[in-house]
């Protein structure tokens, strides 16, 4: 089995009021998590969250939002060098 969704893409998430206290709305997939056994993985940070969180592909939908242009990704790690 493939990821449909790619990295950076906006995605509608359901949420899931039985499981957790995950709200619905727009969010971004931060990666595809790889796969062995099981449902497709996705790490996802919802717009209206500070957290990420691991959801399965079938609480993904298309959207047609877009990424706002201000938006940009934080560096994953960042490493600062200073000249003695």
């Amino acid at each position: 089995m493939t990821h449909h969704y790619k990295v950076g893409q906006m995605l509608n998430l359901r949420s899931a009021p039985r499981h957790s206290n995950r709200p619905s709305g727009l969010c971004e997939v931060i990666s595809c998590l790889p796969h062995e056994a099981g449902p497709l993985l996705y790490r996802v940070k919802s717009l209206n969250e500070n957290v990420e969180r691991v959801v399965e592909e079938t609480d993904l939908s298309a959207s047609t939002a877009q990424k706002a242009a201000h938006q940009t990704s934080e560096p994953v790690l960042s490493i600062a060098i200073s000249k003695r």
